[in-house]
């Protein structure tokens, strides 16, 4: 069953807070920059993404860097590209929603999911 957008967004919130740059508000502008997205995986796995080097003002770059991260290392498959992510003022809600489902998914079957936040 799918998570509901609600609370897909807690969730999302909740492993993404305190990143600079960062601020989930919702499943679309929020995630344009890329920064959101670099974020979830770091918080699963800081060694694939240095996001301290991350420049917010690249969001092609970001976004196609998290979508080649998540293909390759949780085979989540990207439902978009980089620089069409950067190219929309916000990202369609419905495909954000599929997508961020699916790390939803594959972080909550992984160990690394038990950092105090419960899901």
């Amino acid at each position: 069953p799918a998570v509901r957008p609600s609370r897909l967004l807690t969730w999302c919130q909740n492993q993404t807070r305190g990143y600079r740059g960062v601020d989930v508000a919702n499943l679309t502008s929020s995630w344009r920059d890329g920064l959101a997205l670099c974020a979830l995986i770091h918080r699963q796995r800081p060694e694939l993404i240095d996001f301290d080097s991350l420049n917010e003002e690249d969001a092609a770059r970001n976004n196609q860097l998290a979508f080649d991260v998540a293909e390759r290392e949780f085979g989540i498959q990207p439902v978009t590209t980089g620089k069409e992510m950067a190219a929309r003022a916000e990202p369609d809600k419905l495909l954000m929603v599929l997508y961020l489902s699916k790390f939803f998914e594959a972080f909550r079957k992984s160990s690394l999911n038990n950092n105090g936040l419960s899901l």
